[in-house]
C-alpha cells in the first residue's frame, strides 16, 4: 500500500523532504519562534540558524542575535523609522538587515543563497502568503505554522507546490502535525474521518450570559496553551479550530465531510483518524516542542525530550465532547465559509483578523466578534477561481468591509444602550 498521497497535489511531500541543516525562521519573536529557539538550544550544533525575521520587536531581535551568532541575515517587517533601523543595525555589524514590505522575501532569497534548506513560517495572518509562495519558488522545505496562508489562498498554494520540483511542506500546528503522522502509511481508501481536537478555550463551561461579561484578560487566559494574542482570541471562540479544518482540507486534500472536531479539554490528544478498523490517535502533553521538532527533523526521527514526555498512566482523563455550534457561533460561521468554498474562507479569515484586532484594541466586545463576522459574510459576494489575485482582492475587500461594518455595529450598540 502506498503512503498517504494527496489527490490534487503533493502538498505534504515526504519524498522531497529532508532533515533541516540550515534554517530560516520567520516570526522569531512569537510563541512558535520562541519554541523553535528552545529546540535549537537543546540540540546545539545540529541545526544552523542563519536568518530570522520579526515584525517590530527590536529588543527580542537583539536578544536572538546575541544568542545565535550563526545568524547572517535579519528582517524587520513592521514600520520603523530609518534612524531607528540604522541605530539598531550598527550594533550587529556582521548581520545584513532587510526592512519593509518585502523584507521577508528578501530574507528568503538571502537564506537560500547561503544554502538554507528549511523555513519555519510563523508569521501571523494572511501576511504569510507572499513569503510562503516565495519559499516554494526557491525550493525550501516549509514548516508551516501559519494557517491563514492555507485558509486564504489554499488552492494557489496547492498548485504552486504541485508545480515545484524541490519544495515540500510539513505542518507545524500540533493538530495538523499529529494528523500528518497518522496519515503517513495509511491508504486513502481506509480513511473514514479525520478529527482535530480543540480544548474548548477558557469559556467552555460558562453560560452565554457569563461570556457576555468577559474581559480581555479572561479571553487571553487559555487553559492549556501559551499562544500569541490573536490565536488565543480565536481559540476562545473556537474560530481557530474552524480555520484549522479549512487548512486541513488543503494540506491533505480531505473533503470537508470527512473532517470533524471534538472538544478535548486537557489537550493531550491532538488528532484522531477513524479507519475501517477503528480509531487511531496521536497524544502527548500540550507542548509545541513536539510538532516543531518533528517538522524540522522529518523524515528523520526528532530528538527525545525526556523532561517533558509523560507516560499514559500520568495523563489526565481523556474526555471528548461534540462541538455545540450554538455555544461557538464563530466556529459555525467558519464552517459556513468552508462550505461556500471559493473566496469564502479568504473573506472570513480577513474579517476575523480585523475583528480580533478590534477586540484586542478594546473597540468591540468578545461577543461582538461573531456578530461582525456574520455581517461581513452576509454582505460579501463569494467567487470561484484559481488566481492569486482573486483571493487577495477578496481579502482586501473583506478588511475594508469589516472596518466599515464595525462602525455600524458600534453605533447600533450605542443605540441599544
Amino acid at each position: 500500500m502506498s503512503a498517504w498521497n494527496p489527490v490534487s497535489a503533493q502538498v505534504i511531500a515526504p519524498a522531497r523532504s529532508k532533515r533541516t541543516e540550515k534554517l530560516v525562521l520567520l516570526g522569531a519573536s512569537g510563541s512558535i519562534g520562541s519554541s523553535t529557539l528552545d529546540i535549537l538550544r537543546r540540540n546545539p550544533g545540529q541545526i544552523e540558524l542563519i536568518a530570522v525575521s520579526v515584525h517590530s520587536s527590536l529588543p527580542k531581535l537583539a536578544d536572538i542575535l546575541n544568542a545565535f551568532p550563526s545568524i547572517k541575515y535579519a528582517a524587520i517587517t513592521g514600520i520603523q523609522s530609518p534612524e531607528t533601523l540604522t541605530d539598531f543595525s550598527r550594533q550587529f555589524g556582521a548581520v545584513k538587515f532587510f526592512s519593509g514590505a518585502h523584507a521577508a522575501n528578501e530574507l528568503l532569497n538571502a537564506g537560500r543563497a547561503a544554502n538554507a534548506d528549511t523555513v519555519i513560517s510563523a508569521v501571523v495572518g494572511a501576511a504569510g502568503i507572499s513569503p510562503t509562495l516565495r519559499a516554494i519558488e526557491l525550493g525550501y522545505k516549509i514548516a508551516l505554522a501559519n494557517k491563514e496562508t492555507m485558509v486564504t489562498a489554499g488552492p494557489v498554494i496547492e498548485r504552486a507546490l504541485a508545480d515545484s520540483k524541490d519544495a515540500s511542506m510539513v505542518p507545524v500546528d500540533s493538530e495538523h502535525n499529529a494528523l500528518f503522522q497518522l496519515l503517513l502509511g495509511l491508504h486513502p481508501s481506509h480513511l473514514k474521518l479525520a478529527i482535530l481536537t480543540a480544548s474548548g478555550g477558557p469559556f467552555l463551561n460558562r453560560t452565554a450570559e457569563e461570556v457576555k461579561r468577559v474581559r480581555r484578560e479572561d479571553v487571553l487566559n487559555h487553559p492549556t496553551w501559551n499562544m500569541g494574542p490573536k490565536i488565543t482570541v480565536d481559540s476562545a471562540g473556537l474560530i481557530n479550530k474552524g480555520l484549522e479544518i479549512i487548512e486541513a482540507m488543503h494540506l491533505f486534500s480531505i473533503p470537508l465531510e470527512q473532517l470533524d472536531v471534538l472538544i478535548h479539554p486537557v489537550s493531550h490528544v491532538h488528532a484522531l483518524v477513524e479507519t475501517s478498523d477503528g480509531f487511531r490517535f496521536m497524544a502527548n502533553r500540550p507542548s509545541m516542542l513536539f510538532p516543531i521538532a518533528h517538522a524540522l527533523y522529518f523524515p528523520e526521527p526528532p530528538p527525545v525530550y525526556s523532561d517533558i514526555v509523560t507516560r499514559p498512566d500520568a495523563w489526565p482523563s481523556l474526555e471528548f465532547r461534540k462541538v455545540d455550534e450554538a455555544q461557538f457561533p464563530g466556529f459555525a460561521l467558519c464552517m459556513r465559509a468552508a462550505r461556500a468554498g471559493g473566496t469564502g474562507p479568504a473573506i472570513f479569515n480577513a474579517a476575523n483578523e480585523i475583528a480580533a484586532g478590534l477586540f484586542l484594541d478594546g473597540l468591540i466586545q468578545f461577543t461582538d466578534i461573531p456578530v461582525l463576522l456574520e455581517m461581513v459574510l452576509s454582505a460579501s459576494s463569494i467567487e470561484k477561481g484559481s488566481e492569486l489575485g482573486l483571493y487577495l482582492e477578496a481579502d482586501a475587500r473583506a478588511r475594508e468591509s469589516t472596518h466599515a461594518l464595525s462602525k455600524n455595529l458600534a453605533n447600533r450598540i450605542k443605540e441599544v444602550v
